[in-house]
């Protein structure tokens, strides 16, 4: 009995499959009742079937279907070819300001903003734009120091002290060189030298051209030495910040040129290049931040905008492909089916590779030219998988099976394509009766 229910489950898994040729096999005309029971240990299966599972070969696990039934049952196979391997690379993100290109407008002197020349954030500044006019003590007391120099170099110019005249230079020269370090320009000194008169209000100009992405600064308001008051940023250049799973990692280095679309101008695509990869990789998403140096000297792309980058990567070189769905993972295994014509069917374990547009890489266990299902492998994966269940089993079609004649058994019961050798028991008299089944008409019925 434990030996029955062993071949009852072996079998079920495939049931739905053995209906289903059962019913592919109804409508071809085909009364599925024709095939009668005659009392032999062997019975047909239900129209053409019996035949096919006839075929099978036991040895390698081989299916082998008629065309009709294949057809129908929509398996399809088509031919491992070999080619270049090729897969379009995406990531998207989002444009930010090149870090490069950013300016802070600082002064090395304390004092108060008397009038700002550009008193809004956006506004757009050309390098020598006045920002704003201040007045500082410290600037003040420094131009007095210049002009007391240069009188005092003056006076030591007729002096006949060896020596003097080099000395007086030497005071105006660090007098100027203290205007200098406080980015005081070079006009602006010789304003101060030319007139002889101090300048209460020094206006200060802008380091770059750029947009003003902060004004920290009011009209009349105190600032001290090293205060941020403005913040410009370049937009003639942008960094595109991307997400690309770490699987694509390898074809978007450092140097590689990509197409970039955005999509505030769908249809145009211009060219960036990936200038950083940044050295981490996000837990949850299995991404790495890839920087891409975008051009944009109309300034039409703007900080904030998505964008996508796309670039084709060659994946796989001369290599025999197969499509996707003709490889069947089964646990540890990878496996196709090859066909052999006249509705034969290998299944065949392979090592397979790169993936690339729906097509597969097959590393070894497959030629090209090779003729492999590419839909509905699982059906003939479910028969091999039957077969050798079957093979497993002792009493399966094609072998012997010999039964305990004590095992507890409905009489009455069929078990089609099994061959039974119900060898008697040695021990048991043959024309002893008493351990027969009473039959439904005997006197306990």
């Amino acid at each position: 009995m434990k030996t029955l229910r062993t071949m009852c489950r072996a079998i079920g898994g495939s049931c739905a499959l053995l209906l289903l040729i059962g019913c592919a096999e109804d409508h071809t005309g085909h009364d599925p009742n024709a095939a009668q029971h005659t009392g032999s240990d062997h019975a047909e299966a239900p129209g053409e079937v019996q035949q096919e599972m006839d075929g099978h070969d036991h040895a390698d696990g081989a299916v082998q279907i008629a065309d009709e039934v294949a057809r129908r049952l929509g398996v399809t196979s088509t031919e491992a070819r070999r080619e270049d391997l090729h897969r379009v690379v995406r990531g998207t993100g989002e444009f930010v300001w090149d870090e490069t290109r950013l300016t802070t407008v600082t002064l090395r002197f304390g004092g108060w903003a008397e009038r700002l020349h550009v008193d809004f954030t956006g506004r757009f500044v050309e390098a020598g734009d006045p920002l704003m006019d201040v007045y500082s003590p410290e600037l003040v007391s420094a131009q007095e120091d210049l002009l007391a120099a240069a009188r005092l170099a003056g006076e030591l110019t007729g002096s006949r002290v060896p020596g003097s005249p080099a000395r007086g230079e030497a005071l105006v020269a660090a007098a100027r060189e203290r205007l200098r370090l406080w980015n005081v320009s070079e006009a602006d000194i010789r304003a101060v030298e030319e007139t002889g008169a101090v300048q209460t209000s020094l206006t200060l100009t802008a380091p770059s051209t750029g947009h003003v992405l902060e004004k920290d600064i009011q009209a009349g308001e105190r600032f001290e030495a090293g205060a941020p008051l403005y913040r410009l940023g370049d937009l003639t250049h942008l960094w595109l910040d991307v997400d690309v799973y770490e699987r694509d990692l390898r074809f978007v280095q450092p140097g590689a040129a990509v197409q970039v679309e955005v999509a505030a101008h769908p249809g145009e695509r211009i060219e960036g290049r990936v200038s950083y990869i940044y050295p981490e990789v996000t837990r949850d998403r299995r991404t790495a931040r890839a920087r891409v140096e975008v051009p944009n000297p109309e300034n039409r792309f703007s900080p904030g905008m998505y964008g996508t980058i796309r670039t084709e990567a060659r994946v796989a070189t001369d290599a025999v492909t197969v499509p996707r769905a003709a490889v069947m993972y089964t646990g540890e295994r990878a496996v196709v089916f090859v066909s052999h014509g006249g509705g034969s069917y290998e299944p065949r374990e392979v090592e397979t590779g790169a993936e690339a547009d729906g097509r597969i890489e097959v590393l070894s266990g497959l030629e090209a030219g090779e003729r492999v299902v590419a839909r509905a492998g699982f059906i003939l994966d479910a028969e091999s998988r039957l077969m050798e269940a079957m093979m497993g089993q002792p009493g399966m079609p094609g072998m012997d099976m010999d039964m305990d004649p004590d095992m507890d058994m409905d009489p009455g019961m069929d078990t089609p394509g099994m061959e039974m050798d119900m060898a008697p028991d040695p021990e048991v008299d043959p024309d002893d009766h008493s351990h027969a089944p009473e039959e439904a008409g005997g006197p306990d019925a």
